[in-house]
């Protein structure tokens, strides 16, 4: 990479400000000296003999001279942590100061307009790390990843990711480069803070050719913090809509779509709802191992002549409980005994108990619903389940057990069930609704009857009534607008109600 600072003069990189604290500039006429004071502390403490060093901005250390790199200035700091250089150069630059396994670094600029950085408060820290992955070009196998202004270079693997061991804390920018033809690639700016790891995600590459009707992202886009620990063979959900995706452009039924990995391989989906008339769709993508996920992907449609694919299979092989995990939601389950229901947070909200039209519930649960908790016979799951009794006999009486399962509205179209055990006397009514976002109260429902022996009540969207006068929307409506769930129940005086669960959805839907 012979000469390969030089060609950085005809990169322009944005300048970044002074990191852990504001500085003070004087000085508007060429008549006053360039200077930089800064202290340093450790602990707590004055920094004597702490070593730095001054480089440009712009500079990025050179992989093939092996000599000593030409620093603009370096030093120590005085017994007082002090740093004084006068008569200093016009431009930007960075400085760097280092003390075993601590640092800072620092920007400032000098010109005609301001002649003096001075900063009384640099704070040296632990060092950090600093990981991502470069959109390699096509034609390279690997490519640099400097810190500017820092002598700091690594190179990535095969498949564009890097790590950056021993980063200075601050504000840093690191930029990446074709091995080949030294061309920028890219470049973000990142806070490196004390013993953290940085993670800086992709380096996006602006000479890559992305298709009219594509989209490229990162697999990791599609794996929120609730999936983690990851294993694999799994499945992730892409979802669509008018946002990220043109349907307009597309077959009717989404035959067309092909998924590409970083490779420019085939992924294997199936496409799990696909709905034009509210611009939504969802694929469900199989995912053999993580080296599959480290690239980016592309997704592509508009094909006119592209035959369909055959349906894949996408969760055989997958363990009973990797797919209830990815492909359900327990909403209530009174397992922890509190008025919060079984969503994590931010989902977590309270489940209630209330009377309406005259009907009562007894121990005032609708006061405090907790009271209403017993434990659980031997015949069904868990510990713990909710027993309201109530009187509701006469017609429009009835009581509401419910929970908010959304902050605002979602397309709950892939939903397969409602699953809900019951026991007790009397008639049930189960109802997907939204409260929020409208003055419009959708809600589509199901209606039962209960006796004393438990029973699971599986619901699916099809078992959901049709519109009527009494406002009940049905699915084909409510479906893209659910916020929560309740249970109405009236004509008998006791209900017991456990593990309420959709499949055929999971967390993400809902977030």
């Amino acid at each position: 990479m012979k000469n390969f600072n030089k060609l950085l003069y005809l990169v322009p990189f944005g300048l970044l400000a002074a990191c852990t604290a504001s500085n003070d500039t004087a000085g508007n006429t060429t008549e006053i000296e360039n200077a930089i004071a800064i202290r340093v502390f450790d602990d707590g403490m004055p920094a004597a003999n702490v070593r730095y060093q001054v480089l440009p901005s712009w500079y990025v250390a050179d992989t093939t001279e092996t000599g000593a790199v030409n620093y603009t200035y370096e030093g120590k700091t005085d017994t007082n942590g002090w740093v004084h250089i006068d008569g200093h150069q016009n431009g930007s630059y960075t400085i760097n100061f280092t003390k075993g396994d601590s640092s800072i670094v620092l920007q400032y600029t000098l010109n005609n307009l301001n002649h003096e950085y001075t900063l009384d408060s640099a704070s040296l820290e632990a060092v950090g790390t600093v990981k991502g992955l470069v959109d390699l070009p096509d034609s390279a196998n690997y490519a640099w990843v400097a810190v500017q202004g820092v002598n700091t270079i690594v190179k990535t693997d095969t498949l564009g990711q890097f790590v950056i061991q021993k980063a200075p804390c601050g504000n840093v920018t690191v930029s990446a480069w074709d091995s080949e033809d030294l061309s920028s690639i890219g470049g973000t700016s990142a806070v490196v803070t004390s013993n953290d790891t940085i993670d800086l995600g992709l380096i996006e590459n602006p000479n890559k050719v992305v298709p009219e009707n594509a989209i490229r992202f990162m697999p990791s886009d599609l794996i929120s913090d609730w999936m983690r620990p990851l294993s694999f063979p799994t499945v992730l959900v892409l979802r669509l809509t008018e946002e990220n995706f043109d349907f307009s452009k597309a077959e009717k039924d989404g035959s067309d779509i092909r998924l590409y990995d970083g490779g420019n391989n085939l992924i294997p989906f199936e496409i799990d709802g696909w709905d034009t008339s509210i611009n939504s769709a969802t694929l469900n993508i199989r995912v053999e191992s993580a080296a599959d996920t480290v690239r980016p992907w592309m997704l592509m449609w508009g094909d006119k002549k592209a035959k369909k694919i055959e349906d894949v299979k996408v969760w055989d092989g997958l363990s009973d409980s990797l797919v209830k995990a990815l492909n359900s939601v327990e909403v209530l389950n009174f397992e922890a005994g509190t008025d919060l229901n079984a969503l994590p947070a931010p989902l977590n909200y309270n489940w209630y108990v209330q009377p309406h039209d005259s009907a009562t519930v007894k121990n005032n649960l609708d006061q405090k619903p907790t009271n209403g908790i017993e434990k659980a016979d031997s015949t069904i799951f868990g510990k713990n389940m909710l027993h309201v009794q109530y009187q509701a006999n006469k017609l429009g009486r009835y009581v509401v057990i419910g929970t908010r399962i959304a902050a605002h509205q979602h397309d709950l179209s892939r939903l397969d069930s409602v699953e809900v055990w019951l026991k007790g006397s009397g008639d049930f009514e189960v109802f997907l609704e939204t409260i929020v976002e409208s003055d419009t109260n959708y809600k589509t429902s199901y209606k039962g009857s209960v006796n004393e022996e438990w029973t699971r009540v599986a619901i699916k969207p099809s078992d959901f009534t049709n519109p009527d006068k009494k406002s009940y929307h049905g699915w084909d409506v409510t479906r893209n607008k659910i916020t929560r769930f309740t249970i109405f129940v009236y004509n008998g005086t006791d209900i017991w109600i456990d593990n309420v669960r959709m499949y055929g959805i999971n967390l993400d839907d809902l977030l």
